[in-house]
């Protein structure tokens, strides 16, 4: 019986992530609009005009989709290696949102399902792109985002922006003499304009883990080694990093919310964490845990997080299912330590998409929050501030270029395209 239950559980993950790519959405937005990005009637009501363009080729592991629609209040992003695409990304209320890091050589496809002022809700077309083959992953090329652009009286046009490299790191040692710009196509001089680029290093940075101890009776022998493993992890927070932790079996319980006091954390552990009941929903404690904190890489706040659970992986209660769970750690960076007589090391591994370990090696979950320290550190610091006095005058519109000189990705995002209005310059 017990090498069924085991067959039909690596079947059912096989056959799910043959659907959907290792994650799921629990429904399929309603077409009403068409199934692909092809030329039609355009109605304004619906999302149009996608960028990247539709088929666009050769894009980032990391891409900003961007796209127009009137009357609308609210846009859920659907994205995924299906056609159409069940995974719902993200709910928005602008006309755009970048990804988390995608896989190389891979055609995805993305649609947006808008709410309209009126109630109404509207399903767009499917459109699709391709990322960048691996073998142009170790180029030393640069992409630039911009996040904003504005105008100072008397004569000041400020842009802030953020240069990554191909794999979506944190570029941190550019200076002015690294740019191009070009107002309304022609070359902007240092001299004349006083142009200056500066670092604009973001101030708030979070690093939110959630620690989820199982204490379900099918791991009662295994408390102790559960609470020492838990420590070991804690002791090796970083300091700007924020534990919450969280014991589970029929449902997650918080012992303490975000806190970066290890001592108390660990005296938590000792004499609170204990024996739950019999039933365990894993699944759900696992979608409860990833949904405990958003991924945020921004010019107002970088805030990077991840799960890491230690349990058997074991799903009695049945409440949650398998697509769910999976769904919601789709996105997430999700570690765990799997342990017990009832260890299900199929499921452990198919949500453990940062890795998974066995006792005795919480090192391992310990040296991968050094690397997304060292990553948040660049990612913050990857900001620039581009500030110049403009010679143009009258209530005009004038175009804005700037790229990194010799920068060997030619692509969508190797540029900043941007737009001010002079009015009142003087």
């Amino acid at each position: 019986m017990l090498i069924r239950n085991r067959l039909n559980i690596i079947l059912t993950i096989v056959f799910l992530i043959a659907i959907s790519g290792c994650s799921f959405d629990s429904q399929s937005p309603t077409e009403t609009s068409g199934s692909t990005g092809a030329s039609q009637n355009i109605d304004a009501n619906f999302p149009n005009t996608p960028t990247p363009t539709d088929g666009a080729i050769n894009q980032l592991l990391f891409v900003t989709l961007r796209w127009e629609c009137n009357n609308a209040s609210e846009y859920d992003v659907y994205l995924g290696e299906t056609n159409p695409p069940l995974i719902k990304y993200t709910t928005t209320t602008t006309r755009s949102y970048t990804t988390p890091p995608l896989k190389y050589g891979i055609r995805y496809y993305w649609r947006v399902v808008v709410k309209g002022n009126d109630g109404i809700t509207r399903t767009g077309p499917v459109w699709s792109f391709t990322t960048i083959p691996s073998t142009l992953s170790t180029v030393n090329g640069y992409a630039l985002k911009l996040y904003k652009t504005e105008t100072k009286l008397p004569n000041t046009v400020e842009v802030i922006f953020q240069v990554v490299d191909l794999n979506g790191s944190g570029i941190t040692n550019l200076q002015l003499s690294d740019f191009e710009v070009f107002e309304d196509e022609l070359p902007l001089s240092i001299s004349e304009s006083g142009l200056t680029v500066e670092k604009r290093p973001v101030d708030i940075n979070k690093f939110k883990t959630v620690l989820m101890l199982d204490n379900s009776t099918s791991l009662e022998n295994d408390i102790n080694t559960i609470r020492n493993s838990a420590k070991q992890i804690v002791d090796g927070i970083r300091p700007n990093q924020l534990v919450a932790l969280y014991q589970f079996s029929d449902k997650p319980i918080l012992l303490k919310d975000f806190t970066g006091d290890i001592n108390l954390l660990k005296n938590i552990i000792d004499n609170n964490y204990a024996l739950g009941v019999r039933s365990t929903d894993f699944y759900g404690a696992m979608k409860f845990g990833a949904k405990r904190w958003e991924d945020v890489a921004n010019m107002d706040s970088v805030v990077q997080g991840c799960l890491v659970v230690i349990s058997d992986g074991e799903d009695t209660q049945g409440s949650t299912s398998l697509a769910d769970g999976l769904n919601a750690v789709h996105n997430k960076l999700v570690y765990s330590i799997a342990l017990g007589p009832a260890l299900q090391p199929e499921i452990i591994n198919a949500f453990s998409t940062g890795g998974s370990f066995k006792p005795g090696q919480e090192i391992e979950i310990i040296k991968r929050f050094i690397e997304l320290e060292n990553s948040m550190n660049k990612i913050a610091n990857s900001f620039y501030l581009l500030k110049y006095s403009s010679p143009k005058r009258g209530n005009k519109d004038h175009s804005l270029k700037i790229r990194i000189k010799n920068n060997p990705y030619q692509g969508d995002e190797s540029f900043i395209s941007t737009k001010f209005n002079s009015a009142g310059f003087n």
